[in-house]
């Protein structure tokens, strides 16, 4: 085991890229997931039925892996996972309304398997990026050390309140929020904080930390009129990478790198 490397899973969303780079979790010193384990979209081919048993076997290895996996939740995750989410949040892309009761009980079983954000030394792991105005003027947190700002995001799923806090979407993203939330802001959300921080406008204590997310899918089409999945958008001390594909991350240099066999 390399114990600066970590194996970090993007947008699952029913995709199997996962399996692979996680045939031997010995190789990596955490494996992370960043959420959105359901909803596929349609261009992709993949069924809500095999969505849902991919699931569940993220679930089953995550239980065979508990120290080792670590399994965040997204926007898609929300409203499945919390009923209470479910009914006041009114944007649910692609959400199964025949299969919500079945795919909430996988949650609902297996609650305590399922976390916000996670803190590995001075990096912030969570699905879509922690903005500074959402974290302090709609979170409230005033935390500025890194282990206490991921315990406060952690308790967002424990009430209403919280939950609405998770349910902040900006413009970018269809919604008329000020600041989109940890499962819910847009990479150009988080990258005009960042340069804000950078220009010397309000450098707020987020900005010190290293950030690792995904949510913002990078697809285009190629010449053939296929659609293809683009590279990873690193900036500032941030790194977005919703590719349908896994990366290593090398914690020591903050470098990431495509997992190859």
């Amino acid at each position: 085991m390399k114990e600066n490397m970590i194996l970090v899973c993007g947008d699952i969303h029913g995709r199997k890229f996962w399996k692979k780079p996680c045939e031997n979790p010995n190789k990596y010193d955490k494996i992370i997931f960043l959420g959105d384990y359901l909803d596929p979209y349609d261009f992709e081919k993949i069924s809500v039925r095999d969505a849902i048993e991919n699931f569940k076997e993220i679930i089953d290895f995550k239980k065979n892996n508990m120290e080792k996996v670590i399994l965040l939740i997204g926007n898609h995750d929300c409203p499945y996972y919390s009923d209470i989410y479910f009914s006041f949040s009114s944007w649910h892309c692609r959400h199964s309304t025949w299969n919500h009761k079945e795919i909430h009980k996988l949650f609902a079983d297996n609650i305590d398997l399922f976390q916000i954000a996670y803190a590995y030394g001075d990096i912030l792991f969570t699905h879509a990026g922690v903005e500074s105005g959402w974290l302090e003027k709609t979170v409230g947190c005033t935390e500025k050390d890194i282990n206490s700002i991921c315990s406060v995001l952690n308790t967002l799923t424990d009430d209403r309140e919280g939950l609405e806090k998770l349910y902040k979407v900006t413009q970018e993203r269809g919604g008329w929020d000020r600041y989109g939330s940890c499962t819910w802001a847009d990479v150009h959300d988080i990258m005009r904080d960042f340069e804000g921080a950078l220009s010397g406008e309000a450098v707020k204590p987020i900005h010190k930390y290293k950030q690792v997310f995904g949510h913002t899918m990078q697809a285009y089409y190629d010449s053939n009129g296929s659609i293809a999945f683009g590279d990873a958008i690193e900036f500032g001390k941030c790194k977005m990478i919703d590719t349908a594909r896994a990366y290593v991350l090398d914690t020591d240099k903050f470098e990431i790198k495509t997992f190859e066999n």
